[in-house]
């Protein structure tokens, strides 16, 4: 059963977001490579409603989720998002994958995080890749909130060895 959160994990504020369901970080380039051609799909005028499940760039994990509607709009900079959600003229393909999966789908924040550790996951890194990654190892949210009350008591030097931990992890294809 789904618990019903006041704070959405995909977009909790603080500047952080999340589509790591579709596959936002399934990209063999680096991260900064990744946001320019989430800005580059919103700048482009009649973005093609092509299906979510195809993909025209090498994946970290072959069979994993590459959606070419994830994006990142010029009126919400730095946050990722569905280009096509609000679209109303989907083709009925889109709109059957869509209402079937991407409409329906939770991960493991929406069930095992509390709102408080959601938060503490988005005011500590503050944007889209890493909070994506650390919302998605519910494990060390849960032992980070367990040593820290607030965010900005993590040591920078601490942090840092997070972000190391995350990418590892996200490369060994531990979290796709």
């Amino acid at each position: 059963m789904i618990r019903q959160n006041k704070i959405n994990p995909c977009r909790p504020g603080f500047g952080a977001s999340c589509a790591f369901c579709c596959g936002s970080h399934n990209y063999t380039v680096p991260p900064c490579e990744i946001e320019e051609i989430f800005k580059e799909r919103d700048s482009s005028a009649g973005l093609s409603l092509r299906h979510p499940e195809e993909s025209d760039m090498d994946k970290l994990v072959k069979e994993g989720m590459q959606c070419p509607h994830v994006g990142i709009s010029g009126s919400e900079p730095g946050i990722v998002c569905c280009l096509s959600y609000y679209d109303d003229n989907k083709p009925p393909e889109f709109r059957s994958f869509f209402t079937g999966t991407c409409k329906n789908f939770y991960c493991t924040a929406w069930n095992d995080l509390t709102e408080r550790q959601v938060l503490f996951a988005a005011e500590l890194m503050r944007d889209w890749y890493y909070y994506s990654l650390l919302i998605n190892c519910t494990e060390i949210i849960m032992e980070l909130c367990a040593e820290y009350d607030s965010p900005g008591d993590v040591p920078e030097k601490v942090l840092d060895e997070l972000r190391l931990e995350l990418v590892k992890k996200l490369n060994e294809d531990d979290l796709l």
